[in-house]
């Protein structure tokens, strides 16, 4: 196998609280993996440290097979990483179009010359984004007059802008009503069927997750507890102890 993100041991310390300790696991490519544990559990931690939010205490994390172990998030962005937010991370005073543009000059800021002589192509893009994402008739509208779904849904447009080979998803259905969840679940496997994108999924929502996720990984109090796929993930004793409950129901 040859995994797009691999973490080896990764753990981090602020002073002495321990967020995550050893954690091992990888993504496959075209894979769509879950990350899942209770509040507090260290999963944003985890999130921010492969972001290059956080440099790690100790471990290694590689990307393609190359250590981007304490890049910063320019430099993973750049790599052919982004990511998505929990809350709505627009815009809100600028249009969609404006929105998808910034997005794009941010993803070059480092590099002018590219930026300028790809933005045509960066035009054309984000049409094709808006299409892809179901608010092409909303491109000249103001962000944040846009319902709260399709502003979390203009979140993936501008992540998607930097054309990114691995996805990484902060809750993608939080706050959204069940059709909004339905069709959030549908676009990350189109992500990954039409795209051929990989996914890295922290997220609440069971169903969704069990339903969606390739492969699981369950963190509680900062340590991993057990990767597996949904079927194995539902039947773990551990996992039910740690976080499900024993009266837990799968939609």
């Amino acid at each position: 196998m040859n995994p797009i993100l691999q973490a080896e041991r990764v753990t981090k310390r602020f002073g002495g609280l321990v967020a995550c300790s050893d954690i091992t696991f990888s993504v496959e490519r075209g894979e769509i993996f879950g990350v899942i544990g209770p509040n507090g559990a260290g999963k944003t931690t985890l999130f921010n440290v492969i972001a290059g939010h956080f440099r790690p205490t100790a471990g290694t994390i590689a990307f393609e097979g190359r250590d981007i172990s304490g890049h910063s998030s320019d430099e993973i962005g750049r790599s052919g990483i982004a990511r998505t937010f929990q809350a709505v991370h627009v815009f809100k005073k600028h249009t969609v179009a404006e929105n998808l543009h910034r997005a794009s000059v941010l993803s070059s800021r480092h590099d002018p010359y590219a930026y300028f002589f790809r933005r045509k192509s960066k035009q054309s893009r984000q049409e094709w984004i808006a299409r892809f994402l179901g608010f092409a008739d909303s491109l000249h509208s103001v962000a944040g007059a846009l319902p709260y779904g399709l502003q979390k849904m203009l979140g993936v447009g501008m992540a998607l802008m930097a054309e990114p080979k691995l996805l990484l998803m902060d809750e993608p259905v939080a706050g959204l009503n069940p059709s909004e969840k339905k069709v959030a679940g549908q676009l990350i496997r189109r992500l990954r069927d039409e795209l051929g994108m990989s996914i890295l999924l922290v997220e609440h929502d069971m169903p969704l997750v069990m339903s969606t996720c390739d492969r699981i990984l369950v963190i509680n109090q900062g340590n991993p507890v057990t990767v597996g796929t949904p079927k194995a993930i539902k039947a773990d004793q551990r996992v039910i102890d740690a976080y499900l409950g024993e009266d837990y129901e799968f939609a």
